[in-house]
């Protein structure tokens, strides 16, 4: 009886779906959709820095849009920034779909 509910246990760990974030984090996806966001605003900026010769851009408001437009706020996105900052590998994988992402945006397709 004993190696039924070790069985069943075991069958239940591997079926379980990616745990939820804890609260005040974003979801993976949400995650990776503002930051992907994020990196066009500082490609933004850094254009108009460079032909505008501009240093007084309204970076502020450009996140503030973003952020508002996504319905997160600021302090939800810097948590998550956070908690994937002190895990290195999940955020190299997160930027590395973003690349595929900007990479498929850049050929036309989205």
């Amino acid at each position: 009886m004993k190696a039924w509910w070790a069985v069943a246990f075991v069958v239940l760990l591997a079926c379980r779906s990616e745990p939820a974030p804890p609260g005040g984090v974003l979801d993976r996806a949400k995650f990776k959709e503002v930051l992907l966001e994020a990196q066009l605003i500082e490609a933004r900026i850094t254009q108009e820095m460079v032909t505008e010769k501009r240093v007084d851009g309204p970076v502020l408001q450009y996140y503030d849009s973003l952020f508002a437009a996504q319905g997160i706020t600021r302090e939800e996105f810097t948590r998550t920034f956070d908690r994937y900052a002190a895990r290195p590998e999940e955020l190299k994988s997160v930027y590395e779909e973003i690349l595929v992402d900007l990479g498929r945006r850049k050929d036309g397709g989205k």
